[in-house]
């Protein structure tokens, strides 16, 4: 195969609430002290912001504030970003996830999955597509949050010798009280999709009185956990994946050959 190694950094941290300029300054603060080049750089789900009820105040315009920072910390460090904020798009209002490339290239995802307890989908338009984005030869697809908790929609595929995606990215802002079935949820999607998933998750108590912990994590493609930010802990972690590994796991144990086939309504 001989493909790349991936390097991905992940950023577990308490956010500033409704305080884009001082989340920006924090991110890039912890950024400016990494030695190591970087291929990815995944932050949580509305990493600018917090989750917050004041969708409409804080939302952005399409390509707006969080877009241009993000397409800036892309170039500077040579890396690509991941992450979440809220947009008002053609009059509806977004999860967005945008990644951003280096080159300037880059694409979004909006959260399909709206949390239906955090009335979400009564102010939220919810996604329609999923999309994976290329880097260094890796199929990468990101997800929002709730999204993590629907396996059909994050399913991957294996079609005429191809996997939809090598990597699942998860950023979240998934609640203390549910800490446990995120844990295995990430693991879960892991094992039945064979790929390497990454989960980012904030911490932190918001304005809402919402209790985060954290456990940020990268899983294998055979579960097993390589890397994991303890409980209420900010770092930025790095951790390198092996396509190459990978591969060869696919190789040696061809779930994915008896995989149903299914379509997506």
């Amino acid at each position: 195969y001989d493909m790349e190694d991936l390097k991905v950094a992940y950023f577990q941290r308490d956010l500033a609430w409704e305080d884009k300029q001082q989340n920006f300054a924090d991110i890039e603060a912890e950024l400016s002290k990494v030695s190591e080049s970087l291929d990815l750089l995944v932050l949580a789900e509305a990493f600018a912001t917090g989750f917050t009820d004041n969708i409409v105040e804080v939302s952005e315009t399409a390509n707006g504030d969080t877009f241009n920072w993000m397409t800036r910390i892309a170039r500077q460090y040579n890396v690509a970003v991941v992450g979440s904020c809220f947009v008002e798009d053609g009059g509806h209002y977004y999860n967005r996830l945008y990644w951003i490339k280096s080159s300037g290239e880059w694409g979004y995802y909006d959260k399909r999955h709206l949390f239906r307890i955090g009335a979400e989908c009564e102010v939220m338009t919810g996604g329609e597509c999923k999309t994976v984005f290329e880097l260094k030869g890796w199929r990468i697809s990101p997800y929002v949050c709730y999204d993590l908790r629907f396996p059909i929609w994050m399913r991957n595929t294996y079609v005429n010798g191809l996997f939809d995606y090598d990597l699942a990215v998860v950023v979240a802002s998934w609640p203390a009280k549910r800490i446990y079935v995120w844990r295995q949820l990430l693991v879960a999607r892991a094992i039945e999709n064979m790929a390497y998933v990454v989960g980012v998750n904030r911490i932190g108590r918001d304005a809402n009185d919402v209790a985060y912990l954290g456990s940020s994590m990268v899983v294998s493609y055979k579960g097993d956990v390589l890397d994991e930010v303890p409980e209420g802990e900010t770092r930025l972690s790095v951790v390198k994946l092996s396509y190459d590994k990978m591969a060869a796991f696919r190789e040696r144990m061809p779930f994915y050959l008896d995989w149903d086939k299914f379509e997506i309504k």
